[in-house]
């Protein structure tokens, strides 16, 4: 229920890096007239350009053209199927005098703001929120501080997620909260005015999401057998090692995309061999801080795969390439990329390990 662009029944096609630039390279070619432009006239100019190339996304300006301090926002209206997109326009935007370039909407300014649709209107102070852990992500219950009469209920409940988006922003709001219900009033709430800067102080405090990548000293990883649903009882369990360290860095917006190498193996050399560039992707990912190892796993001990999270697909598959010829020439290796922004493969892992940690916590609250 974000508030979203009607979604196609097929998720879009990846924005390739040729498409990225013949926008740019169009926008650049216009952007003194642009400039000459106010800023809805620019706005509309500017946005009949990137259609062209990426429909889905749309183009914002910030301050004024022309100007210093002057802001282009690639925006996908908070519609997730759309961010790879943006974050693509973004990736390949040149440098532009007198402009610096976003992907996606920072919070809007100010903390109670409002909305009017049809004589009914809402404001952040009328959203009262409450939070929780939702397996890694925050779940959020929401209600309102003054009876909605009846007719008005689902306007009011559409209002209140447009309020929610532009107060947190649209990449905290798309890919960092999870379930979302409205309820009854309840007493542990506050105002969408005060919650800001709850959500990060939960963020940092409560989920352990520093964003920073941990340290050797602090880095902690977690072994342990398990065993496919479908698996016979008879059947080898599979190894996971899983880097729970990584979950400071979890929905970090330079970490959108999930690589995983998989090579095969039937002995002792090749698993060596299949360690040995896992693990030099891992240190050279790590050593320019542009990837994270999350997990590897022995897949019924005829493979062994190793997930990372990066940032930029094209770079690290090469490197991928590159270190799997050099570590494991005679091995056929598999690597697949997805656009995972939410860390949905980590996070699910994680929430399974910890779900016994949580149901402690609960028992001693």
């Amino acid at each position: 229920m974000h508030a979203e662009l009607p979604e196609d029944d097929q998720p879009p096609a990846p924005l390739s890096a040729a498409q990225a630039t013949a926008f740019w390279n169009d926008f650049s070619g216009q952007l003194t007239a642009l400039a000459a432009l106010d800023g809805r006239a620019f706005v509309e100019a500017a946005n009949a350009l990137l259609q062209r190339h990426a429909p889905g996304l749309s183009l914002e300006l910030e301050g004024t053209p022309g100007q210093d301090g002057a802001r282009l926002v690639v925006t996908a209206h908070g519609n997730i199927e759309h961010f790879e997109a943006a974050q693509a326009v973004v990736r390949q935007a040149p440098p532009l005098a007198g402009y610096a370039v976003q992907a996606f909407r920072s919070r809007a300014a100010g903390s109670n703001f409002a909305m009017r649709l049809q004589d009914f209107e809402l404001s952040c102070d009328d959203v009262l929120v409450a939070h929780y852990d939702a397996g890694g992500i925050i779940g959020l219950a929401l209600s309102f501080a003054q009876a909605v009469p009846p007719q008005l209920q689902e306007q009011a409940r559409h209002m209140a997620f447009i309020l929610l988006d532009h107060a947190l922003g649209e990449w905290d709001f798309a890919v960092r909260v999870g379930p979302v219900e409205f309820v009854d009033a309840q007493a542990d709430t506050v105002p969408l005015s005060q919650f800001p800067a709850v959500f990060d102080a939960f963020q940092r405090e409560v989920l352990g999401r520093t964003y920073d990548f941990p340290q050797e000293e602090q880095d902690r990883w977690i072994s342990l057998e398990v065993r496919p649903r479908d698996a016979d009882e008879d059947d080898a369990p599979d190894l996971l090692t899983f880097h729970d360290s990584a979950h400071a860095l979890a929905t970090r917006a330079d970490l959108c995309y999930l690589l995983t190498l998989r090579f095969p193996m039937d002995s002792q050399e090749s698993l060596d061999c299949a360690r040995a560039a896992q693990d030099a992707l891992d240190a050279q990912l790590l050593a320019q801080q542009r990837g994270v190892q999350a997990f590897t796993r022995m897949e019924g001990m005829q493979s062994r795969v190793a997930a990372f999270y990066v940032d930029d697909p094209d770079v690290a598959a090469a490197l991928a390439r590159q270190l799997a010829a050099e570590h494991a020439p005679g091995l056929d290796a598999a690597l697949a990329l997805e656009y995972d922004p939410s860390w949905r493969e980590y996070l699910g892992m994680y929430s399974a390990i910890h779900r016994h940690d949580r149901r402690a916590a609960e028992e001693v609250a």
